[in-house]
């Protein structure tokens, strides 16, 4: 009778560390399941701008700014975010429109003022982009016959002045809803033209978020020659929709 007892005993502690084993197995398949459900209900947040949904569509925007001939006070102006989402910025560059209509205030009196034509807001590009190795003097007093110093290619008083009529620029960009500039300091306009005609784009995106506004600070480097308008353009695209970049990011702004 004993062993039949025992025998009982063991059937029972057998059928009951199946029972735990299949209730284990149970636990562990609805934990999964739960664990599956929140992952395709909750948003997977996103970590970069190219993860955050909506419609993008090229855009520009420009900043003007207005100067007269002898200017060398800094100026400023901005330009507002539309509301159609946030505006994220790829590349950036500074020109500047001759709206000078006096002949005579450009080297060499020409016939007629260059009115309207738009040039780089510094001589840089000029000199690295032109291919030139040498620059020739045709004639005029004090100049060596072969070579002009830099003196000679800005002296507008000289025989060879020709790139005094081309302003000098530094720049300060700034997001105007949150204070930030991009730069602490000046930054020289020959940084925002690339080598060879090439743009330079930027390493890393900014953005504007809508509605905010976008501040350049122009600050001239010589005299500026004659009257003209320092025309800031930003490139990039615009997300359409109602997105705050730093609220879907979880950056501060």
């Amino acid at each position: 009778m004993s062993a039949h007892i025992h025998q009982q005993l063991n059937n029972l502690a057998y059928g009951l560390r199946q029972q735990q084993q299949a209730l284990g197995e149970l636990s562990q398949k609805v934990v999964s399941a739960a664990q599956t459900q929140n992952q395709s209900t909750q948003p997977v947040l996103p970590r970069t701008i190219d993860d955050i949904p909506g419609l993008r569509t090229p855009k520009w925007y420009v900043v003007e700014i207005d100067f007269t001939k002898g200017d060398t006070s800094v100026r400023f102006n901005s330009a507002e975010i539309a509301p159609d989402g946030p505006f994220i910025i790829t590349q950036a560059a500074p020109w500047w429109k001759i709206t000078d209509t006096t002949n005579t205030d450009f080297y060499g009196s020409p016939t007629t003022a260059p009115t309207g034509r738009t040039l780089p807001c510094s001589a840089v590009p000029f000199l690295l982009n032109s291919g030139i190795s040498q620059i020739n003097a045709t004639s005029g007093a004090g100049v060596a016959t072969g070579s002009v110093g830099v003196g000679d290619m800005f002296d507008s008083a000289g025989t060879a002045g020709a790139l005094s009529d081309i302003p000098e620029f530094s720049f300060q960009i700034e997001i105007a809803g949150s204070g930030r500039y991009w730069t602490n300091t000046k930054v020289p306009a020959a940084d925002f033209y690339g080598w060879g005609g090439q743009p330079n784009y930027f390493g890393i995106q900014g953005w504007v978020e809508r509605t905010d506004r976008i501040t350049v600070h122009a600050s001239p480097e010589v005299a500026v020659p004659h009257d003209g308008t320092v025309r800031f353009s930003f490139c990039g695209y615009q997300i359409l929709g109602p997105i705050n970049l730093a609220e879907a990011l979880n950056v501060q702004g």
